[in-house]
């Protein structure tokens, strides 16, 4: 049999159980997760790195079972077939999991000084430049200032920054 890698779409909130079941159903699988902290609770909770997606290594002759496994609401394809995931992708993730299963996030330091000029990379205000102001205490975002029709201070994710 030829064992190639899949994305299964389980059902919401159903990752751990499907893992649990086609792992022991005797498929490869990967369900990476994080350590995320939970707003206003204060304490540390596991959450999928992928919601409602695992990693599944299988043979096309085992596409059925796969399909059918209670809580799999489908295996991801483009057309009639599904589409394969290639194993350096596989790998890179699974490279960055401990034992537990657990993937380290790495948080972007900020490299950038106040009045620093930077050009925001995603969302809506891609392609615009803005001045850096403040990181924020969360760590994850900071506060920049537009230059628009007139200047206005705007809070975004660190990830959407170029460079």
């Amino acid at each position: 049999m030829d064992l190639k890698w899949y994305l299964v779409k389980t059902k919401p909130l159903n990752e751990s159980r499907i893992y649990t079941r086609l792992t022991e159903a005797g498929f490869e699988s990967i369900y990476p997760k994080i350590i995320k902290k939970i707003k206003g609770k204060g304490r540390l909770e596991e959450r999928p790195l992928f919601p409602t997606y695992l990693f599944v290594r299988f043979a096309m002759e085992q596409l059925r079972t796969v399909r059918y496994t209670r809580g799999v609401a489908r295996v991801v394809s483009f057309g009639p077939e599904p589409q394969e995931v290639d194993s350096s992708i596989v790998e890179a993730v699974r490279a960055r999991m401990n034992e537990e299963g657990i993937v380290e996030l790495v948080k972007k330091t900020v490299t950038w000084k106040r009045g620093e000029r930077i050009k925001i990379g995603e969302g809506p205000f891609a392609g615009i430049d803005a001045i850096f102001v403040e990181e924020l205490p969360d760590r994850e975002r900071v506060v920049l200032l537009l230059d628009a029709v007139s200047s206005f201070r705007v809070t975004l994710n660190k990830e959407v920054i170029e460079g």
